[in-house]
């Protein structure tokens, strides 16, 4: 793809799916792909010294893998300085409780998301469920002077729609051939993808920005850790 769309619109998942402006605060951050890692994901918070005056941004994939996907829904979702974007592991966890309604079947669920969701009120995960389908599936924000397109997977090409955008938008791994128009930040893809770099580090190329270091896949992936950028300098973070 030579170039990208910047466009707002709606998908099955929401009618909410829109774009963000700038925020007023301290400092922005950005993580993505959590998967459940509640304990290194609260080390980032404490190396970085998170404050309430900062914003954070979480490009998808808070579930799954991990075994507190569930605990970090609930706690991003209390945050009012902390966003969540959609991810495919979001809308796969939506499509399970929207699909199992009150009645929860294993076979909808990664096994550390259903022993979680195992734990929670028919009305609880209904209440979820709610939370999930307002996620917005990309964001524009503004920091440090300058403007970003996040989302978790890939900006698509133009005049992509429907069910091919959500493709795009939370299932596409960039290649290292695409070029994109403005500054484009996702996770999605482990930078191991792109180099051979240990432990991982932020994959920057061009104006793409990917800050998956496979948190998720410590165990198998050499160097693999939770990354953390700043927008407003730059500076990258790692746990």
């Amino acid at each position: 793809m030579s170039s990208a769309v910047w466009q707002s619109a709606s998908s099955p998942v929401s009618s909410a799916l829109a774009c963000c402006e700038e925020v007023v605060c301290m400092a922005v951050y950005v993580m993505s792909d959590l998967h459940g890692d509640w304990a290194h994901f609260r080390l980032m918070l404490m190396r970085i010294r998170f404050s309430s005056r900062d914003q954070l941004y979480i490009i998808g994939d808070a579930v799954d893998r991990g075994p507190h996907g569930i605990r970090l829904l609930h706690y991003i979702q209390k945050q009012q300085n902390m966003t969540l974007l959609l991810g495919n592991h979001e809308l796969m966890l939506l499509e399970g409780l929207q699909a199992c309604g009150d009645a929860l079947n294993a076979d909808w669920f990664d096994p550390a998301t259903f022993a979680e969701l195992s734990q929670l009120s028919p009305a609880a995960r209904g209440e979820l469920a709610s939370y999930l389908s307002a996620l917005p599936v990309f964001l524009n924000i503004s920091a440090g002077g300058q403007s970003y397109f996040l989302v978790h997977a890939s900006p698509a090409p133009p005049g992509t729609e429907g069910e091919q955008l959500l493709e795009y938008l939370l299932w596409t791994r960039v290649s290292p051939d695409d070029r994109f128009s403005r500054p484009v930040i996702a996770g999605h893809t482990p930078t191991a993808y792109y180099q051979s770099k240990t432990p991982l580090r932020i994959w920057r190329n061009g104006n793409f920005t990917d800050i998956d270091c496979g948190t998720a896949f410590r165990s198998v992936l050499p160097g693999g850790c939770l990354a953390c950028l700043r927008l407003d300098d730059g500076r990258e973070f790692y746990v």
